[in-house]
């Protein structure tokens, strides 16, 4: 059909289709978004104020994710983020096909090689066909603390190639980076645990069984302290904060829908597929515990469940189906030498050059985000007479664009269930001070957030500000004011 890649250089050579892969990737600025987990990396630089933040100084349950991050920026800078989420991506492609060519040896002829990277740039970009269910995924465009999940991928190519420890090592490792991977960490071991013992290898089996327990252990006691050892009242009331915060990801019956269908339909397949191979039990465990948890709360409709995320083990099962259906067909594709080095080298260019494009071009989001950021730069040419800002909820951009200290937003939420109740208070009080069309009731709720945080700025929308006051930024909505000078006499 076609030749095998040479030994010596077929490393080189997966490396290189990785890294194309990664370069139809626009990777979102690393400030963008859900940037909480990264205040806690940051608020002790100089360059900011972020350490008299509220949320900077709430409990987070990322210590090994922010000590890593706080490491780069000190001795690179905010920048080496991009290159570092550049790595986790090429990464995820490398170690996928790695997994798919275990499976499918066949892959390892250069021109299969070529049009399975092609293809995989496909699967990327079409969402439904790599990210899990309830909007999440292991990776995208954006650097998040669940990103470090393609280190589970690499512990799954170490369990095929039988190098327990190290797959154990790497899962463990993906769970300390992201918490909330600790209960599909214990999935995915159970998968390992269950194929060493009806392989009867009872050795490794024990061995493995031992080591997980011992590397997962630290972070699982560290979430159970810091989190679950509060009053019971506060933890129920929390959770319900929590559930109305984010459905999207934690009710199993707001998110679940006939789209879902096709998350089933592809591990069904996928499971169908390799029905005849080692990786069969595995995969089976793997996939099976997490459906049958999201089934019990699906009925019994458990708080605690419903934030454990069961369901998040689909970040990991659909792109492993997903690649194990392109494999198959790939494998089975039968043209001459000639015929499939034209298609495979044709398809690569095309498919790269498309997503590189229209990510970098046609949508380029970082260009439109840079638009919105420019409110942050008017702000801060304010920052040093800016103790703290009181700001419309929706802008999730301001605090980490400015360095500066907000009162609260919605997007950056606290972790801990009875710090979730102030969080919603404070919430409660800034959208209640936005929503006032009368200057006496929005200055009794200022004065009730004075309370609680001294202000010294409010930014606000040139319609909703009902005093006179001199504005302090040059911008087409909003308006910076100084709380004392504007609301001392009111």
């Amino acid at each position: 059909m076609s030749e095998k890649l040479n030994f010596k250089n077929s490393t080189l050579a997966y490396i290189f289709l990785s890294l194309i892969f990664v370069l139809t990737i626009q990777i979102f600025d690393p400030f963008r978004g859900n940037a909480a987990h990264l205040i806690h990396s940051i608020k002790y630089f100089d360059t900011n104020k972020l350490e008299n933040d509220w949320i900077a100084n709430q409990a987070h349950h990322l210590p090994v994710f922010v000590k890593f991050n706080y490491f780069l920026i000190k001795f690179f800078s905010s920048k080496i983020i991009y290159f570092m989420h550049g790595v986790l991506l090429a990464l995820c492609a490398l170690y996928l096909f790695l997994i798919s060519k275990n499976l499918f040896p066949k892959l390892e002829t250069r021109n299969l090689t070529i049009i399975w990277f092609a293809f995989f740039i496909i699967l990327f970009h079409e969402n439904s066909f790599f990210s899990g269910v309830a909007g999440q995924s292991v990776i995208d465009i954006g650097y998040q603390p669940a990103s470090f999940g393609i280190l589970f991928f690499i512990g799954i190519y170490y369990f095929m190639m039988k190098k327990y420890f190290l797959c154990i090592l790497l899962i463990c490792l993906g769970a300390s980076f992201h918490p909330t991977y600790v209960l599909h960490s214990g999935f995915l071991v159970l998968g390992i645990l269950s194929y060493l013992i009806l392989s009867k290898n009872y050795k490794n089996f024990f061995k493995t069984l031992i080591i997980y327990s011992i590397l997962i252990l630290p972070i699982t006691l560290f979430i159970i302290i810091n989190f679950l050892t509060i009053d019971k009242n506060l933890i129920a009331l929390g959770q319900e904060i929590l559930l109305d915060r984010i459905p999207h990801h934690a009710d199993i019956r707001y998110w679940l829908s006939y789209k879902d269908l096709f998350f089933f339909v592809t591990y069904i397949y996928a499971l169908y597929i390799v029905r005849n191979k080692n990786f069969f039990i595995f995969f089976l465990i793997f996939g099976t515990c997490p459906i049958l948890v999201s089934l019990i709360q699906y009925f019994l409709n458990i708080n605690s469940i419903a934030l454990a995320f069961p369901w998040r083990s689909s970040v990991f099962i659909t792109p492993i189906s997903s690649v194990i259906i392109l494999s198959s067909w790939i494998e089975k594709i039968k043209l001459d030498i000639h015929k499939l080095k034209i298609m495979s080298f044709s398809l690569l260019l095309f498919t790269s050059t498309f997503f590189f494009i229209k990510s970098h071009f046609i949508k380029d989001l970082n260009g439109k985000f840079t638009k919105k950021i420019m409110l942050s730069k008017e702000i801060k040419n304010n920052f040093d007479s800016i103790e703290r800002i009181l700001i419309p909820t929706n802008l999730d951009y301001i605090r980490m664009y400015t360095g500066l200290p907000i009162f609260i937003n919605w997007k950056h939420h606290a972790f801990r269930f009875d710090q979730l109740i102030e969080w919603r208070q404070r919430m409660d009080l800034a959208n209640e001070f936005y929503s006032n069309t009368n200057k006496e009731t929005q200055l009794l709720k200022l004065k009730e957030i004075q309370k609680i945080e001294n202000i010294s700025h409010i930014l606000i929308s040139k319609n909703k500000l009902k005093v006179e006051c001199d504005n302090l930024i040059n911008h087409e909505e909003f308006i910076l004011v100084d709380a004392k000078a504007c609301y001392k006499n009111k």
